[in-house]
């Protein structure tokens, strides 16, 4: 066979650090693996070219060279399976890609893995791993027991560092004035609930940053009765019909009272009934944690919290 006609693969189209960098990306997310979704193509796009087409040969050239980067470690492992996931599809010659990128996935030991898999990938990891993926209650990123990446302690400890450092200043309140609607503030309490016990490095970036979270509810209780303004907050967060009861929007408009409102707002019924279903909800989920990250949860809803769990 003439040398141009050699059968010998050229050129490689990425490097296996950029395939474990896809993999980050595309199993971490952005914030996390500090690859941006542009970067992220960037890394992949000559590779991908191949496939567009539906050209045979392209196929191939892309599925071997996936199988001679794969080997390096397990993030170009985890890259190659997400790559097939993208640009590919699931068949008998990318079966290997994917079972490789899933059994990394299992030897990396992501405690909260049932929430990041999908379910097109459900039933070959449950053969792999023998049973379905792990779930500890951590809403948020990837968290590992490995050295692959970081634990939920991480960024439990971050939400304290974060609610230990914030600053704020409360609403100005007029005793006897009715406020008006509350609606945009009682959904408001569902972002702020998030973003003070998950912390800001957990939640979407669209709610990290409390001034903008919090301004509905500071506009509707700047000059009116913080007890009245709470009783009606609680009327619409816990009504089953609005969706906001079964999460952290309860204990957000508990603490939104203790930091922004004056102390009347701490006693109105509907303070204590969101304090209540707040509490109730951490106490049953365990979400995320708390009870082992002091400096999140204030000094009345840790004894709360505590006297709930020991009644359990």
């Amino acid at each position: 066979m003439p040398f141009w006609k050699s059968s010998r693969p050229g050129p490689d189209r990425m490097t296996p650090e950029q395939l474990a960098s896809f993999g980050r990306f595309s199993f971490l997310g952005e914030a996390q693996s500090g690859v941006s979704a542009q970067g992220s193509f960037a890394l992949v796009s000559d590779l991908a070219s191949l496939t567009w087409g539906g050209d045979p040969s392209g196929r191939a050239t892309v599925i071997a060279e996936l199988r001679r980067h794969a080997p390096a470690g397990e993030w170009q492992k985890v890259g190659a399976w997400k790559f097939v996931r993208e640009f590919l599809d699931d068949a008998p010659d990318t079966g290997d890609l994917i079972d490789g990128g899933l059994s990394a996935i299992i030897r990396m030991r992501v405690t909260n893995l049932a929430i990041h898999l999908a379910p097109v990938d459900m039933p070959r990891y449950e053969a792999l791993a023998g049973g379905p993926p792990p779930n500890d209650g951590f809403f948020g990123p990837p968290v590992f027991d490995s050295r692959f990446g970081p634990a939920r302690q991480y960024y439990l400890d971050l939400a304290a560092a974060v609610a230990a450092n914030r600053s704020v200043t409360r609403v100005p309140g007029a005793p006897g004035v009715a406020p008006g609607p509350v609606t945009d503030a009682a959904r408001a309490m569902w972002d702020f609930g998030q973003l003070i016990y998950r912390g800001p490095d957990v939640v979407n970036p669209d709610i990290a940053f409390e001034p903008s979270v919090v301004r509905p509810a500071i506009a509707a209780a700047s000059g009116v009765d913080h007890a009245i303004f709470m009783d009606r907050v609680a009327d619409v967060v816990l009504d089953p019909g609005n969706h906001l009861s079964d999460g952290l929007a309860p204990i957000g408009g508990a603490r939104f009272a203790e930091d922004y409102l004056g102390p009347e707002a701490q006693s109105a019924r509907g303070y204590r009934r969101l304090l209540d279903a707040g509490i109730s909800y951490l106490a049953r989920s365990g979400e995320p944690g708390l009870m082992v990250a002091p400096g999140v949860l204030t000094p009345v809803q840790r004894e709360r919290l505590s006297a709930a769990r020991s009644a359990r």
